[in-house]
């Protein structure tokens, strides 16, 4: 989930080679390395996947063709995931997906997710440290703060 959060969307043998037997935990950096290991699919990437499967090369993709594909083959979905995306990405409700229009929207969705949680995260940042300088500022009786102590949240959250 966090992976994808940050704009990856990794199979489960993706997830297999750094979750192993033996992990019990992932620190923020552990995260950091597999982010930059892992980039996310690039535009080409996708519709080079959906071009293989456009066998008429007409830019688009009966449903009935991604239900099958989707759900019988590689990281399988659901009935109900593969219609929420068709639901999402059948502008005009052809019953065929668009699938350069569908990678635009999976572009710019995931550009989106990040720039949020990026945003997020820099509120986060702000609010802790306008909150631990609160507390700095109303510690009276001599009470000494951890400085260098690590945001739980942030720098050692494990996954």
């Amino acid at each position: 989930s966090v992976l994808q959060q940050a704009g990856r969307n990794p199979c489960q043998k993706t997830v297999n080679k750094y979750w192993t037997s033996q992990t019990t935990t992932l620190n923020f950096d552990d995260f950091c390395t597999i982010l930059k290991k892992e980039k996310p699919a690039t535009k080409t990437e996708l519709l080079e996947a959906f071009g293989k499967m456009d066998t008429d090369n007409t830019g688009y993709i009966l449903h009935a063709e991604l239900y099958k594909i989707l759900t019988t083959r590689g990281e399988k979905m659901t009935w109900d995931e593969v219609s929420a995306i068709t639901k999402q990405a059948d502008c005009n409700c052809s019953g065929k997906l668009d699938y350069k229009k569908f990678c635009d929207l999976y572009m710019t969705t995931s550009e989106q997710c990040c720039k949020t949680a990026r945003e997020k995260l820099e509120v986060d940042s702000r609010l802790r440290q306008q909150q631990f300088g609160n507390q700095a500022e109303s510690s009276s009786e001599g009470i000494t703060l951890p400085v260098s102590k690590p945001s739980p949240r942030i720098s050692r959250k494990t996954y």
